[in-house]
């Protein structure tokens, strides 16, 4: 019996393991699914990568509603209390003063939108809301108000999806994904990307996002349009610039310093995002720590003046005080004026071609006499300045002068000279203290004055002396006065490069640097006389183009430099 019943137990297994077997769907494919990473991170799998494509786009719409109708909130709030201001009511009741207002919009005037605002007010309970709400809706539109100016969102970067085929799914929700997602890293909104490449390595490349490549091709001619007249910027624009008859300039080239790229991509809206051609420009031209303030003109102010005891060029003042246009316009005393400082972000470089008139300085003939007491001096005749009509090719980087090529002269009218008779039988060697010889040839334009200038060429902003240019490569540089030579120096490819120290043995001292090479015979010690030749104009040492770097001090040291023009 045992064994019959053990040959029946087999028997009955084999049938159910036959009949388990026959019925076991072998044709069973695993599932598609995708598996969602988050820089490189897994965040869970979802059945459709489009729906979350899909969700996450309907997110837009969900915010654009959100700020669309918090905007009517705070705008009916915004309207309740301006016509509280407005109107004086004992009504303390915040729901009652609105109906009182709407019931007497005719008696107090109030406009249209005003009204609707109210009835906004008082129809949706806005009276309700606390402080702290009120904030948040703030808060949330200035967080999302990027979105108002798309139609789609995207996926962060750093998504990744990738297909996977399993039999056992562990599916996660959509918007559990998204939630997920979101709490690490926000959405992306189409954009472009520019690139302003730095030429120092120290120095970081500029990254600026906008939506539209439009908005940034508008704020460089805004900033152009800073530097340039309007009106000059649009006939060069236009091919319609007038040409010179006798005197005037006209716009060559027009072009900004920086390799700029760009490209299209998806941009976090974590990033500063630019929408409006206005605020890019400004930061361009101001950088991020724009600051102003205002200054009372007083009785004697210039431009010039008050640029310097404020630390600014005059290009600056110009800028931030666009009715004046030269540092030579008067001021009215009592009249405001704004000073501050602009960091630009790019370089505008203008490229003109110049005619102008320029007055020629008379050269001083000493003669010496004998007879006469030493120290004695006699004009035996007056000087007078001639005119020269002078072309030339200006560069300028930032409203800055930086190069000056000559490209012609033409004498207009021919200076005389002076001449003084000096009751000395040999050359003194110390120089007057009221008549100063000019260091250069006629026809030159002073590329940057004494005083605060633009950080652009990598130097500090304070300038020592006045920079002479125009007169070529190699022209000749006289001494201002008589001295005697205190330093005769070659700073190689830095500060003043090859440059000359004269001490006037009068408390006086004058300085002449980035000069090409110095005149012959010439040492320390050496006594020369006013127009004396005692170098050539170059472009050594810090120098953009060649020009004559000019300083009178009142001793020595850098610390004692004076503005040259007191002298002339």
């Amino acid at each position: 019996m045992k064994k019959i019943g053990t040959y029946l137990l087999v028997f009955i297994l084999s049938i159910v393991i036959f009949l388990l077997g026959f019925n076991h769907d072998t044709s069973k494919q695993p599932g598609t699914y995708y598996n969602v990473y988050l820089d490189n991170e897994l965040v869970g799998m979802i059945e459709s990568k489009e729906e979350l494509d899909e969700y996450i786009n309907s997110q837009a719409d969900t915010i654009r509603e959100n700020i669309r109708k918090y905007s009517l909130i705070l705008d009916s709030i915004n309207s309740f209390n301006y016509v509280s201001s407005k109107f004086n009511s004992n009504i303390t009741d915040l729901k009652s003063r609105a109906e009182y207002y709407i019931n007497n919009s005719e008696k107090l005037k109030l406009e249209v939108i005003d009204l609707e605002n109210i009835k906004y007010y008082l129809e949706n309970k806005v009276y309700k809301y606390t402080e702290s709400e009120l904030k948040q809706m703030e808060e949330y539109k200035e967080t999302n108000s990027i979105y108002s100016h798309v139609e789609n969102i995207y996926t962060p970067n750093g998504i990744e999806t990738k297909k996977v085929y399993t039999y056992d799914a562990e599916i996660v929700s959509v918007p559990e994904i998204y939630r997920q997602i979101i709490a690490k890293k926000s959405c992306t909104i189409a954009g472009y990307k520019f690139t302003i490449k730095s030429d120092n390595e120290e120095i970081d490349d500029i990254i600026i996002y906008t939506l539209d490549k439009e908005i940034f091709s508008e704020a460089i001619e805004k900033v152009i349009t800073i530097f340039i007249n309007d009106d000059k910027y649009e006939a060069y624009k236009n091919d319609s610039q007038i040409e010179i008859d006798t005197v005037g300039s006209i716009i060559e080239n027009v072009y900004v310093e920086e390799d700029i790229t760009y490209k299209a991509v998806n941009i976090s809206v974590e990033e500063k995002i630019y929408t409006d051609a206005t605020e890019l420009s400004a930061y361009l031209l101001y950088g991020d720590g724009f600051e102003e303030k205002t200054v009372k003109v007083k009785v004697g102010d210039t431009i010039e003046s008050i640029s310097f005891d404020n630390k600014i060029s005059v290009q600056e003042f110009l800028i931030f005080n666009n009715k004046y246009t030269s540092r030579d316009n008067l001021l009215a005393t009592g009249t405001d004026v704004t000073i501050s400082t602009i960091d630009p972000k790019i370089q505008i470089v203008v490229e003109t071609y110049e005619v102008t008139d320029k007055e020629t300085d008379f050269n001083v003939i000493e003669k010496y006499d004998d007879t006469l007491v030493q120290g004695t001096v006699i004009v035996t005749q007056e000087g007078q300045k001639g005119i020269e009509r002078v072309s030339q090719n200006v560069k300028s980087i930032n409203g800055e002068i930086s190069y000056v090529d000559p490209a012609g002269k033409e004498v207009i009218k021919t200076s005389t000279s002076k001449i003084i008779t000096i009751g000395t039988k040999y050359i003194p060697n110390v120089g007057s203290t009221t008549s100063w010889g000019w260091p250069t040839n006629s026809g030159y334009t002073i590329s940057s004055y004494y005083g605060y200038r633009l950080q652009v060429f990598g130097e500090g902003n304070f300038h020592s002396g006045i920079d002479i240019a125009g007169t070529g490569y190699g022209s000749p540089v006289k001494a201002a006065n008589n001295g005697t030579i205190e330093i005769i120096e070659n700073l190689g490819n830095s500060s003043y490069g090859k440059y000359i120290m004269i001490n006037h043995n009068n408390g006086y001292y004058s300085v002449y640097g980035h000069m090409s090479g110095f005149a012959k015979g010439l040492t320390k010690g050496t006594t020369v006389s006013r127009g004396q030749v005692i170098g050539y104009v170059g472009s050594s040492g810090w120098a953009t183009g060649p020009h004559l770097h000019f300083e009178i001090r009142t001793c020595s040291r850098y610390a004692c430099t004076t503005n040259p023009f007191k002298y002339y």
